[in-house]
C-alpha cells in the first residue's frame, strides 16, 4: 500500500532554540548555578519534523530563521538528520528557556521572536509553491507561534493562498478561532485543552462538553485531536469519537509532548493505519515523550512498548 502523502512539509515562521537548564535551587539573592544544560532546535513545527524523521519519515522543515544564530540551529537539525530549507532573515532565532529545579517544578519562558518582513514571507511562499507542485498529495503542517508582527488574519490568508486540490493542512496553533477553521477546512487540528477552549470561546467544564464541541468541529475538520495532557486524548471525526487514556509515566519534561503526539498521529496515517490506531499510537508516543529530558525526541520502539497500555473507550 502506498503512503498517504507524497510529501510532508512542516512550516515554521517562528522557530526556537529550546534551552533547558537544571539548577540546584531557586535563589533570588545569589546567582543560581546550572548543573546541566541541553539545547535543541525547536518550535512546534520543527519538533514535529524531528519526531517524524526519528520515526522513519522524510519530512521537509521549511520556514525562516534569524541569521545571527542560524548556524547553531541548522547544526542541531543536521544532528537530528532533519531535511530543511529556511529563508534567512535579519535578527536572531529566539531562545526559549526552561529552568528545572530539584523538586521537578519547571519554569518555562518563551521569547517573542524576531519580526519578519514581507519579502521573507514571499520567499517562504514561493518555496512552498515549488514543493507542492507535484502529482501526489502533500501535507502542510502549520504549527507554533507567530512572529510578533504577523497577525492571525495575515497568517490565515497566507495558508489559504497555498490551498490546492492536492494539499491538506495540519494545524496546531493557538491563534485561530472556530470561524477560522470553517474557512481553512484543515485535515487535522491538535489543540490542547486550554487552546480548544479558546478556539470554541467556552470554558467547556466537562468531558461531555468537550466532546460535543469536538464533534461540531469535526464537521469542518477531518481529524480533531484534543490533547488532555496527562489524562490522554479526545479524538473526533465525522463518524467516530474516542477517549484515550495515557498510561502512567515518570514525567521528566512535558515540552514537545503535544508535538510528538501530532507527529505520531500523522506518521500512522501515512503508514495506512486507521484513525483509531493512529490515535492510540499518538497517545503512546506522547507519553514516551514526557519520559525524556528537555525536548528530546522519541524512538519508535518507545511508543510501541507503551501502546498496549493505552486505554481506548469508544464514544461514538
Amino acid at each position: 500500500m502506498g503512503k498517504l502523502f507524497e510529501r510532508i512539509i512542516t512550516v515554521s515562521l517562528n522557530p526556537a532554540l529550546d534551552v533547558t537548564l537544571w539548577i540546584t535551587s531557586m535563589d533570588f539573592n545569589e546567582p543560581n548555578k546550572a548543573t546541566g544544560e541541553q539545547i535543541y532546535a525547536g518550535g512546534k513545527a520543527v519538533n514535529i519534523a524531528r519526531v517524524l524523521t526519528s520515526l522513519g519519515e522524510e519530512p521537509l522543515a521549511l520556514g525562516m530563521v534569524g541569521e545571527d544564530n542560524s548556524q547553531m540551529f541548522q547544526r542541531l537539525l543536521d544532528g537530528d538528520r532533519v531535511a530543511y530549507d529556511f529563508v534567512s532573515c535579519p535578527g536572531a532565532i529566539r531562545e526559549n528557556l526552561t529552568l528545572v529545579i530539584p523538586d521537578k517544578r519547571v519554569l518555562k519562558v518563551n521569547r517573542a521572536g524576531f519580526p519578519v518582513g514581507r519579502d521573507a514571507m514571499d520567499q517562504v511562499k514561493r518555496r512552498l509553491l515549488e514543493e507542492i507542485q507535484c502529482d501526489g498529495q502533500v501535507l502542510l503542517v502549520f504549527a507554533g507561534s507567530l512572529p510578533p508582527n504577523i497577525t492571525a488574519e495575515a497568517y490565515k490568508a497566507f495558508i489559504l493562498s497555498l490551498k490546492r486540490d492536492n494539499v491538506k493542512l495540519a494545524i496546531d496553533t493557538s491563534v485561530f478561532k472556530a470561524k477560522d477553521f470553517a474557512e481553512l477546512r484543515p485535515f487535522i487540528i491538535k489543540p490542547n485543552l486550554p487552546e480548544f477552549r479558546q478556539i470554541c470561546g467556552s470554558n467547556l467544564p466537562t468531558e461531555q462538553s468537550i466532546l460535543k464541541s469536538a464533534q461540531r468541529m469535526a464537521e469542518q475538520v477531518d481529524h480533531v485531536l484534543v490533547s488532555l495532557g496527562a489524562k490522554g486524548l479526545l479524538y473526533a471525526s465525522r463518524t467516530q469519537a474516542l477517549r484515550l487514556a495515557s498510561p502512567p509515566a515518570a514525567v521528566r519534561s512535558t515540552i514537545g509532548a503535544g508535538d510528538t503526539l501530532l507527529a505520531a498521529f500523522i506518521y500512522c496515517l501515512q503508514q495506512g493505519k486507521s484513525p483509531a490506531d493512529a490515535a492510540a499510537y499518538a497517545v503512546a508516543a506522547g507519553t514516551a515523550s514526557v519520559m525524556l529530558e528537555g525536548t528530546g525526541v522519541i524512538e519508535g520502539q518507545m511508543a510501541e512498548e507503551l501502546l498496549p497500555r493505552v486505554q481506548i473507550r469508544v464514544l461514538r
